[in-house]
């Protein structure tokens, strides 16, 4: 049987717990806005979840930190796939101390809708090294898009992308758009191009 409901009367922890105590299999479904992501149920197991370009474990620590936004549990839809396996407290747990260590992060960094460019680093490009990851979140820095509009578009979870953006600002590699000229904004931003990228 279907059932739906609102995140202000009741939490996703305590949703899953509720699934899981009662062995149900099926699709819960939750909506935010324009956003939406799915968590697979498997006689009570939470095996799957997608959110945006997000699978598995990742997109499941995503959805548990919504607060708000509506849900739909659906038994007429069933998992295809296995892609989580670790058990629904431990991910509990886990999307708890992201959520604390997103908290510290969004402190740190400039405000969500700060828009970054790349600083002038002529002369340092043989110094940087970046990992496949950095260069995803990198290759999204175009002087247009915000620090919230890269970690929408990153193809990793939010905190690992923020982490990744607090780093290349921090090595002076990108700065926030009109940033102190001392900083490196004097003269043509560098583009993400112009230095080699890891094989992937």
């Amino acid at each position: 049987m279907a059932f739906d409901g609102d995140l202000k009367s009741f939490s996703l922890s305590d949703i899953l717990q509720m699934l899981q105590m009662g062995k149900r299999t099926g699709a819960l479904s939750i909506r935010h806005g324009e956003e939406i992501g799915t968590l697979y149920f498997r006689k009570g197991e939470l095996v799957h979840a997608t959110y945006k370009n997000l699978t598995g474990e990742e997109a499941a620590y995503s959805l548990l930190n919504w607060k708000a936004g509506r849900f739909r549990f659906d038994t007429t839809i069933y998992p295809t796939r296995r892609s989580i396996e670790i058990s629904a407290t431990n991910l509990i747990l886990e999307a708890a101390r992201r959520s604390d260590e997103l908290a510290d992060l969004q402190t740190e960094l400039p405000p969500p809708d700060t828009v970054l460019h790349f600083a002038n680093v002529a002369g340092k490009v043989d110094d940087i090294h970046l990992s496949a990851d950095e260069w995803k979140v990198l290759s999204l820095v175009d002087g247009r898009r915000s620090i919230a509009a890269i970690c929408a578009d990153s193809e990793i979870d939010e905190v690992s992308t923020l982490q990744i953006i607090e780093k290349l600002l921090g090595i002076g590699l990108l700065q926030r758009l009109g940033g102190d000229p001392s900083l490196g904004e004097e003269g043509p931003p560098t583009t993400s191009t112009d230095w080699e990228q890891p094989p992937l």
